[in-house]
């Protein structure tokens, strides 16, 4: 993890965190390699226990997931895209459940570099053809 990506880890199990980590680390992998690599780094899981853990974090959105054969080839998604998507859903159940002053709550909590951020990313949505990317937002090249 780069010190700019956001750390998920506190949205997740303690056994997802586990198997979310070891694909980070080793990149595209199937159950069993990851189940391996577990047990090499001294946290030994049963096979069926990685492959629900591994099923249910792609069910959640945290994996990717590609057939190979009989068997598929997991991969950990980025944590920026994961972090935005758990953040914007948060954002949006409050605003469904509160209103205008979760909204209220919101903006006044917001540090003058994040009203910044906010009004860019308004001014992005406004106006689709300008386009935009992560440096846009956040002044910071993409990791």
């Amino acid at each position: 993890m780069t010190t700019n990506e956001p750390d998920i880890g506190d949205s997740l199990g303690d056994l997802e965190r586990q198997v979310f980590l070891a694909l980070r680390a080793s990149g595209r992998s199937s159950v069993a390699e990851t189940a391996e690599q577990l047990a090499r780094e001294g946290r030994p899981l049963a096979y069926t226990t990685v492959m629900t853990v591994m099923t249910r974090l792609w069910e959640k959105g945290y994996l990717f997931r590609q057939r190979q054969g009989k068997a598929y080839l997991y991969e950990a998604r980025d944590q920026g895209e994961i972090a935005g998507e758990l953040g914007g859903r948060a954002v949006r159940e409050a605003l469904e459940k509160y209103g205008a002053p979760a909204l209220m709550g919101f903006v006044r909590n917001l540090s003058p570099e994040q009203r910044v951020i906010v009004a860019r990313l308004l001014n992005q949505e406004s106006n689709p053809a300008e386009g935009h990317n992560k440096e846009d937002v956040d002044g910071q090249q993409p990791t």
